[in-house]
């Protein structure tokens, strides 16, 4: 792996764009100069790139039977993240499997984690997942990866580095208290679902 994308190396980019010790509603979060830095770069990302919209049209080309939402929060998390849907997804159904892509503005870097939810069973099940995935997801996963790593080079991070704890920041957009954070949330965004 390339020694700038080790954990230890990631933990050190984020702490560049989130001030350490300081909660989200603080006013000096956002006075600060990793606040501002953080600022900075959503707002440069805001309108998706060229290259974003090109890879949203290889999605569709690439996936045709399945939905695909962009779900790039602009304004608010450095990245972009996409779901495509498993085969067979019928909106308002009562299911809905996804892979789930979350791609970097800080890092070269990307996660995919899969998501389920069955609202026909008593009490709906519900999961997110990192890999392994089950089989039914890895056909999906394979063919995301591999469009994401051809068209912008990023580099897959593994689970361990994805949930390194980072305890002392709190991601500018999560409902956190210091010492919750991980690599994933900082790099990307707390939200997943």
């Amino acid at each position: 792996m390339n020694p700038e994308l080790t954990a230890d190396a990631l933990v050190q980019l984020v702490h560049r764009y989130h001030p350490a010790g300081l909660l989200n509603g603080d006013p000096r979060y956002d006075e600060s100069e990793e606040g501002q830095r953080l600022t900075a770069l959503v707002h440069a990302h805001v309108a998706p790139s060229p290259e974003w919209k090109g890879f949203i049209q290889q999605l569709h080309e690439q996936f045709p039977n399945c939905h695909l939402w962009d779900t790039t929060v602009p304004w608010h998390d450095p990245c972009y993240s996409i779901r495509v849907s498993l085969p067979g997804f019928v909106s308002g159904g009562p299911r809905d499997d996804c892979i789930v892509a979350l791609l970097s503005q800080l890092a070269p870097v990307y996660a995919i984690y899969a998501s389920h939810t069955d609202k026909s069973l008593p009490g709906a099940d519900y999961w997110l997942r990192f890999p392994p995935f089950p089989p039914e997801f890895q056909a999906h996963e394979a063919k995301l990866a591999g469009l994401i790593e051809s068209t912008f080079g990023f580099t897959r991070l593994t689970n361990d580095i994805l949930l390194t704890p980072v305890p002392d920041l709190v991601p500018r957009t999560a409902n956190h208290e210091l010492g919750r954070a991980q690599l994933i949330d900082c790099l990307f965004t707390w939200n997943r679902w």
